[in-house]
């Protein structure tokens, strides 16, 4: 079973390629656009939530407050970034381009995390620990997951 460290590597990796993906879309393909663009709004607000209510709680549990707050400040501006894409019309350049901006950030974001805040986690993690919130982390992502995806 993957550790937390190993569980958000995995999401960011998984979300590196969906970015990959929609970006190598056209503004012609605005229905692949679309539904790449759902999928991976459900994976990031899912993953977003599920990292908060784990590791970064967990941190702020061991007295890492300000490292737990920058990333959830980030998440916050992300998440933002993500309703107004999701409210834009897709097959047009204004819309790629904002989504090329917010892929920037999201990836600054991702290496952060993890070269600076996987370190930390495993200063004041045991190895017991990261594998306990690797578990709930997955636990907790699935029943996210299910909660906001659209109802067909």
């Amino acid at each position: 079973m993957p550790d937390i460290f190993e569980r958000i590597r995995q999401d960011h990796d998984a979300a590196r390629q969906l970015v990959d993906e929609i970006e190598s879309t056209t503004e012609r393909a605005g229905k692949k656009r679309d539904e790449l663009f759902e999928t991976f709004k459900i994976e990031l607000w899912a993953h977003n939530r599920v990292e908060e209510a784990t590791f970064y709680a967990r941190l702020e549990s061991k007295g890492e407050d300000e490292e737990s707050l920058e990333a959830k400040n980030e998440h916050h501006m992300l998440n933002s970034l993500i309703e107004e894409l999701d409210t834009m019309p897709k097959d047009n350049v204004e819309w790629s381009q904002k989504f090329h901006a917010f892929a920037e950030l999201l990836s600054h974001h991702m290496e952060e995390e993890e070269e600076e805040f996987f370190d930390l986690g495993r200063q004041v993690f045991s190895s017991s620990e990261t594998e306990i919130l690797g578990k709930e982390f997955d636990s907790r992502k699935d029943a996210v997951k299910s909660a906001i995806a659209p109802v067909e």
